[in-house]
């Protein structure tokens, strides 16, 4: 299986490629809502007409707009959690004594997730952030 460009996640059944701005991703039908759906298909390409093709230029110019407005919302809803959320779950958990891979255990998260918060690459969910919370016993 692979997985998720975005998330981390594996992907159940056929990935869905988007565009972001100039990046082709890989993703789970989830994500998908992030950019502009993309044909990898070159040969579904040609068969387009000039007008689909143009409909479909100013349909990811749009979705790319949303995708940017949406981003932002995430980032003011997520400003709720610590600045340095990912140095803190790291202290925490290697003073616990845990790898990453036993911590994501015990939160039956994927590691790759856990890694990502720590890096502070994704902000954890409410409900991710409350099983870290709980497990090694710190304040977000």
């Amino acid at each position: 299986m692979t997985e998720c460009e975005i998330c981390g996640a594996e992907i159940a059944g056929k990935p869905v490629y988007i565009a972001i701005g100039s990046s082709k991703l890989r993703v789970c039908h989830i994500c998908s809502r992030y950019g502009a759906v993309v044909v990898d298909d070159p040969s579904a390409l040609a068969r387009r007409s000039p007008v689909s093709l143009v409909s479909e230029q100013s349909y990811q110019a749009k979705a790319r707009q949303r995708l940017y407005e949406q981003m932002d919302q995430e980032l003011e809803e997520g400003l709720g959690i610590a600045e340095d959320y990912g140095r803190k779950i790291k202290e925490a958990r290697e003073r616990a004594g845990l790898k990453q891979e036993d911590l994501a255990k015990q939160i039956n998260e994927k590691h790759s997730i856990l890694r990502k918060i720590e890096n502070e690459e994704i902000i954890p969910t409410d409900e991710v952030r409350a099983k870290l919370e709980r497990v090694l016993k710190i304040s977000l």
